[in-house]
């Protein structure tokens, strides 16, 4: 193998790689990235044997085609280091990689192609494309909400829905859900139900940052991303998905309608004085009224803030984890901000007060019991 490349070029192609290579692994061979250079192109592949990614990119000149897997971390930092000039790659019969500039001479040890994991093949049983800004924005506003725990391996992943006239994408930890569904989204087949892990999901979102449509190939194994220039497959999380729908209540007749700005910095402020343990937050609804505050009777800080909302209804004490309302509050889109309750002990939903067109966006967040 012997070829000459851009330091910008290749660089960009491994940093897309580097999301799935892990830093360290009890099978060494996956801390490693291929080189495949049996064509015009170079590609570039990673994988974790979950996720595997393979990326292309052009040389500047091609004297001798051939294959090498190479130390991923090694050959990142190196580049990265280089300014933006050609660097030339050589390899022997004994797997050994010579890069130089015109200033350096590197050496590493490589391995043979053969004993790099096969990137899995797919079967094109259903072919979707969707629009980049949509599949970016329906990841992003449900990732968060991805369950970690082990024992409840369905919902340790993004729940995707392909239905006929409409896209669905639903994430629950147990304490928060997210649940967004685009309406003007058609699909001429059979419904699909596919879980994604999160892990495939981030790589996901970072190869979506241009225009046009990801064409996404579905098969009985797996989910495959075909970019531009980049392939993702992903293996899909088993098991099945709970119903959803059971837990979001239909009967939350209290409605507040508070300025999400204002609450977002009023939560943060307030929350740096509750429990370290439980981060919990107290909100004291009145007509018209707000109050947010917080103790931590362990250090003796408390905190208290009022904020004027739109609220009508009977006076409500309820408690949340401060985290989690950040974290909901952070993917709202809206000025303003609506609550959806029924009572303390019940699930709270909540919307931006003004919906995307052809969109409903609605999380729902779990209050936890007050403390005395």
């Amino acid at each position: 193998m012997k070829f000459s490349i851009l330091q910008k070029e290749l660089l960009e192609a491994l940093q897309i790689i580097s999301g799935v290579v892990p830093t360290r692994s009890t099978t060494p061979i996956l801390e490693n990235i291929l080189f495949d250079l049996t064509s015009d192109i170079l590609k570039i592949t990673g994988t974790d044997l979950e996720i595997s990614i393979t990326t292309n990119v052009s040389p500047i000149e091609i004297l001798e085609k051939g294959s090498l897997a190479l130390p991923a971390r090694v050959i990142t930092e190196m580049i990265r280091s280089l300014p933006n000039i050609p660097v030339h790659f050589e390899s022997d019969e004994n797997n050994r990689l010579k890069m130089t500039t015109d200033q350096g001479l590197y050496q590493v040890a490589g391995i043979a192609k053969e004993n790099f994991p096969e990137v899995p093949t797919f079967s094109d049983e259903h072919v979707i494309e969707v629009d980049n800004n949509l599949l970016r924005r329906m990841f992003s506003k449900t990732i968060f909400a991805v369950s970690s725990e082990e024992l409840r391996p369905a919902l340790m992943g993004v729940f995707i829905q392909i239905l006929a006239d409409e896209l669905r994408m639903v994430a629950t930890d147990g304490y928060r859900l997210s649940k967004i569904v685009n309406k003007k989204f058609r699909y001429d087949e059979d419904p699909i139900r596919i879980i994604i892990p999160p892990k495939a999901v981030q790589i996901a979102i970072k190869n979506l940052d241009e225009e046009g449509a990801t064409k996404l190939i579905v098969d009985k194994n797996g989910l495959c991303f075909i970019f531009n220039e980049t392939t993702l497959y992903t293996r899909l999380v088993e098991g099945e998905y709970p119903d959803y729908e059971r837990v979001i209540p239909r009967d939350n007749e209290k409605v507040m309608t508070v300025d999400k700005n204002l609450l977002v910095a009023s939560v943060k402020r307030v929350s740096l004085f509750s429990s370290s343990l439980t981060h919990q937050i107290r909100f004291s609804l009145s007509q018209g009224k707000l109050v947010v505050c917080s103790e931590d009777v362990d250090i003796g800080g408390e905190a208290r803030e009022e904020l004027s909302v739109e609220y009508n209804d009977e006076p409500m004490e309820i408690g949340y984890n401060a985290q989690y309302i950040s974290d909901i509050l952070r993917h709202i889109d809206s000025e303003e901000v609506t609550y959806q309750l029924n009572s303390p002990v019940r699930a709270t939903i909540i919307t931006p007060t003004e919906q995307k067109e052809d969109e409903s966006f609605l999380m729902l967040i779990m209050p936890i019991k007050l403390s005395s």
